[in-house]
């Protein structure tokens, strides 16, 4: 499982680079130079691991560096394989026969909350696909760099179940098979995120203003592309359960447990904790099962006790559903917004600040049916069952 601190990082990093030009001068390496611009490959934004061994499975993770392949072209020698990631792993893009189509033909999921498309191709492109236009500093005056922008030129159709999907972007000149990110491409991102429901069907289709420079236009039967936006889905916990699910996980408690997911988050009602907003998600706390009891062995020596392994074995009373609270950590499409808050600081017994009886061991688990839904709209994720997810912990004394 990825630390999610490294994960927060690399995501604010990637969110920076996001719809901004690159004005690297154009390096053609390994490119061809003659003939039409053809399209080798298209990718999209992924949620998806990968290992610096090549042959390993792809797995579910929150990575904010990889993309998916939803087109690789059949038979051509200019289209990306095994190719070398920034931080020494390493991405099968293509498969190595070049007979294969891609691995996700026409079905890479892109990450609903930061998705995008690449479109790569051999050659360069004429320049004027974009537009350049100063960036600026926060009190509005130039910086001296230019940034590109798709916004007047819109070389492609971005649509998502049928429906236009508003996007700017801009040309990456530089780049090549075994670069990363691939290059030269065209880089295609929705202006909001949100536009499109998770689990739809997405297709981008190239427009006739994309030339080489020589003016040679994309050939007729490489403009079109289908890919997918993932399903809402639940990600991992934070504490993540361990094998022994004896208890012996600490939380705080003032510290409520976090759910990750693959999207933006519904909210609902306003919640006020302290000085603090917050807003209600749909989960319905009926579906979430909490059995407490007091630590064990609490005596002045040891005034935190130990955690009571019956609770972990499903012993212990029920938290009522009314004093379990499941509300969202952030308002924004960003990290923040994919975590679902839950504790049990509805109690009214609680001292301000507390969300856990203190000194006491939890168990949490879902029942079938519990459910989320995503802001943008698109199926619920659900939680895992009992038999899936089973997370023991003990809170102590407060400071």
């Amino acid at each position: 499982m990825l630390d999610y601190r490294s994960t927060i990082v690399a995501a604010s990093a990637f969110m920076g680079a996001l719809l901004v030009g690159c004005g690297d001068p154009d390096l053609p390496t390994d490119l061809r130079t003659s003939g039409p611009p053809n399209v080798t490959t298209v990718t999209v934004m992924s949620d998806l691991e990968t290992s610096i061994d090549p042959s390993s499975e792809k797995t579910g993770g929150l990575d904010r560096l990889l993309e998916d392949a939803t087109y690789c072209r059949l038979g051509d020698n200019k289209r990306p394989g095994l190719v070398g990631l920034p931080d020494i792993r390493t991405i099968q893009v293509c498969p190595d026969d070049l007979s294969m189509k891609a691995m996700d033909d026409g079905v890479a999921a892109a990450a609903p909350p930061v998705w995008f498309v690449r479109i790569v191709f051999d050659k360069l492109l004429d320049a004027n696909i974009e537009d350049l236009v100063p960036l600026l500093d926060e009190s509005g005056n130039p910086t001296g760099t230019n940034v590109g922008t798709l916004k007047n030129t819109q070389p492609v159709a971005l649509r998502c179940n049928g429906v236009d999907i508003a996007y700017d972007g801009y040309y990456v000149p530089n780049g090549n098979k075994q670069s990363w990110p691939l290059g030269p491409a065209l880089y295609i991102q929705p202006l909001a995120q949100t536009d499109a429901p998770t689990g739809a069907s997405c297709t981008v289709s190239l427009r006739d203003n994309i030339h080489n420079k020589a003016g040679e236009s994309v050939p007729a039967d490489q403009r079109d592309y289908n890919f997918a936006l993932a399903p809402m889905s639940f990600r991992f916990s934070e504490p993540a359960p361990d094998d022994t699910n004896d208890g012996s996980i600490e939380v705080a408690s003032t510290s409520a447990i976090e759910l990750f997911w693959t999207a933006e988050l519904k909210a609902g009602a306003p919640l006020v904790i302290g000085t603090d907003s917050f807003a209600l998600s749909d989960l319905d706390t009926t579906k979430v099962s909490l059995k407490f009891g007091p630590n064990i062995n609490i005596t002045p020596a040891n005034p935190n006790g130990d955690p009571d392994p019956t609770i972990c074995q499903g012993g212990g009373s029920d938290v009522p559903s009314a004093d379990i609270r499941a509300y969202l950590l952030g308002p924004n499409a960003t990290t923040s917004a994919l975590v679902l808050l839950l504790d049990d600081g509805g109690d009214p017994s609680l001292a301000a600040g507390q969300l856990w009886k203190p000194t006491t061991t939890y168990r949490l688990t879902f029942a079938d049916g519990a459910v989320v839904t995503p802001k943008q709209g698109g199926d619920p994720g659900a939680l895992p069952g009992a038999s899936d997810f089973s997370l023991c912990f003990h809170t102590t004394t407060p400071n």
